[in-house]
């Protein structure tokens, strides 16, 4: 199985939002899928099987906790990949997804993805999405794909400092704890307007560049600014930029990619679907041999019978009795 690693939305590597590619011959089990995405730590690894008509695949993606219904950079990512280097010949790809048909083209500029065109909503938050948001003043809301805020300026929005764990309990409905704010760029910038993008509820705090986050924000920034076509840049850690064209049904989102690897998955991968949950097992040892006891040599070829105790030795031992005493001299006086 090959892999590729591909940052989307940038012209350059370390930049953009990285996504995996993997194309697949037939589906594998949920559960490995959910695992390699697990184990590629990125925020969306895409996998991809031909339907049988030329350039058609289907398409799912992995986040590294769920599979999510849209993801738009690793949709790019894809489609450049198929277009550039997997398949033979195709100018087109459509994408069978649980979002629906999803389209890639290669022009001489990059690569067009068309995303669903979602109907814009008002939306009055409560203020623990403020409170969440660090206190941020909330001048304009609606809810497109994503609930999406509007804060007064870019710097406003370049410095918000989230609270995840809260923000991903304000945030609740069918995309829980995942919201983008925005914000009009400030003068000279080479962009229009400039976002973000939180997503605690699928286990991503902050996504760098997020392609169906723009699908809600570039309609909203074209109406607002009365323009057919917008730029926006996506400021986080890695950044990104794409222009955005709105149409009666869908956005066509324009960007580039960078392959960052090339590389081959283990084929193994596909037999160990029947243990994805279970633990490794561990190695087989050997049988513990009983340990001898060892015998220490005699110091001895005999054993030495055991004597009666002596009395303990004295500093001066008394003189033996049976000495024969000394013959007595008497002086007398007379010389």
């Amino acid at each position: 199985m090959k892999i590729w690693i591909v940052h989307a939305f940038t012209d350059r590597v370390f930049t953009g939002n990285p996504a995996a590619v993997v194309p697949l011959e037939r589906w594998l089990p949920d559960g490995v899928l959910q695992a390699i995405a697990t184990e590629n730590r990125l925020s969306e690894t895409a996998f991809v099987v031909p339907t049988g008509l030329k350039g058609n695949f289907q398409l799912r993606w992995f986040t590294p906790a769920t599979e999510v219904p849209l993801c738009g950079h690793a949709t790019l990512a894809a489609g450049a990949m198929l277009l550039s280097e997997i398949g033979e010949g195709l100018e087109v790809v459509v994408f069978d997804t649980h979002a629906g048909a999803l389209v890639v083209r290669g022009t001489p500029e990059g690569y067009t993805l068309d995303l669903p065109r979602r109907q814009r909503t008002p939306w009055t938050p409560d203020d623990s999405i403020s409170a969440a948001l660090g206190g941020v003043e909330i001048v304009d809301a609606f809810i497109g794909e994503y609930a999406n805020v509007v804060v007064e300026d870019e710097a406003t929005l370049r410095g918000l400092k989230p609270d995840f764990p809260a923000l991903n309990l304000a945030v609740r409905g069918p995309r829980q704890g995942m919201i983008g704010v925005t914000a009009p760029a400030d003068e000279g910038q080479p962009y229009d307007f400039v976002s973000r993008f939180f997503c605690p509820g699928v286990g991503i705090d902050e996504d760098p560049v997020t392609g169906s986050s723009f699908a809600d924000l570039a309609p909203y920034w074209c109406d607002r600014f009365d323009l057919e076509s917008v730029v926006g840049f996506q400021a986080s850690k890695r950044g990104g930029y794409m222009r955005a064209i709105q149409t009666l049904s869908s956005v066509r989102l324009l960007g580039q990619v960078s392959v960052y690897l090339r590389g081959e998955l283990d084929p193994a991968l596909a037999r160990v679907h029947n243990r994805v949950d279970e633990h490794p097992e561990a190695p087989k040892r050997k049988k513990r041999r009983a340990r001898a006891v060892k015998q220490l040599p005699a110091i001895f070829e005999e054993q030495i019978a055991p004597t009666e105790a002596l009395p303990p030795p004295t500093s001066h031992p008394a003189p033996p009795d049976d000495i024969p005493q000394a013959p007595r001299i008497i002086l007398t006086g007379e010389g």
